[in-house]
């Protein structure tokens, strides 16, 4: 089983889409850059990343596969990549100028009612743009998707959720590897030690595999990250608003996801919304069971 996933995530790894491309548009406080995969005539689907604060780079792979079937745009969100606004604040930096950007982009490129495809953070920022733009938004796909309300609580239990996942000793050596980082003393390995220890709560497999940490270890804008987990714990909350988007909610996530308990909330809130666990996986389930997590979607995309 681990050899087929290995060589499903070196095919994913390697996947070219026809009309891939890089473009961007201008807005008040610089320019948001976005990536097309597949054909310009293919059903539209915005494909969100995680974070916040996240490298487009993270959801590539992804992009690539959904470009095989679908015109799929995958922005850098403002604040990460290219997309880095001026001044560089929380006058610029929010969770509904972010939802604005994606309605710029669709705008921009004579999008009509695109799918929206959010992962983690992604997610969170999906449903903020469905709640908002109901008109606008096809169908709704979370994957391990963040908070739909009640921020700051949800992730005072994702903290203690990947404290716990670590052992004493994982946990340790962490806090001394950080240390070294910060004292800039720290080797190459000691930064690739660290990131694999920190990406260790969101991964069922241990330690984790070449195959997916290198699929996953995406830059990350710590500034964009925190800037915008403060307006969610201040201002996000679309629990009410969300029953503006009448429209269909797939969520999938990995049962054993340090952040699985939002997908539960938000089912507990949506009933009509369909919930497909994977077992034996944590929060990124496109690269940890690619097989069962592809099969799902592409079946909820038929």
């Amino acid at each position: 089983m681990k050899i087929k996933t290995i060589l499903l995530l070196t095919l994913i790894a390697s996947i070219h889409c026809a009309g891939q491309t890089t473009d961007s548009i201008k807005y008040e406080n610089g320019y948001l850059y976005y990536h097309e995969y597949g054909a310009k005539d293919l059903p539209p689907a915005i494909l969100l990343t995680g974070g916040p604060g996240n490298s487009y780079n993270q959801l590539d792979a992804m992009a690539k596969m959904l470009g095989r079937r679908f015109r799929c745009i995958l922005p850098e969100q403002r604040g990460t990549g290219k997309s880095v606004p001026s001044p560089f604040d929380s006058t610029t930096i929010s969770v509904n100028l972010l939802t604005k950007d994606i309605k710029t982009l669709i705008d921009h490129l004579n999008i009509n009612k695109p799918i929206l495809i959010g992962h983690s953070w992604g997610g969170t920022l999906a449903m903020n743009f469905a709640a908002q733009y109901p008109n606008n938004t096809k169908h709704l796909i979370l994957i391990a998707p963040g908070p739909h309300k009640n921020g700051k609580s949800g992730f005072d239990v994702l903290y203690a959720n990947r404290t716990h996942t670590r052992s004493f000793d994982e946990e340790q050596r962490l806090k001394n590897l950080n240390e070294l980082i910060q004292k800039n003393k720290a080797s190459a390995s000691d930064i690739l030690e660290s990131q694999k220890l920190a990406r260790r709560a969101y991964i069922f497999e241990n330690p984790i595999p070449d195959s997916v940490f290198n699929l996953i270890n995406a830059e990350r804008n710590s500034k964009t990250e925190q800037i915008l987990v403060k307006d969610i714990f201040l201002n996000y909350d679309v629990s009410k608003s969300l029953n503006n988007y009448k429209g269909q909610i797939d969520i999938i996530s990995g049962r054993q996801d340090v952040v699985g308990f939002f997908s539960y909330e938000l089912k507990l809130d949506r009933p009509s919304a369909n919930l497909y666990w994977i077992n034996k996986c944590g929060h990124f389930p496109m690269y940890e069971q690619p097989s069962q997590f592809y099969k799902i979607l592409f079946d909820i995309l038929k």
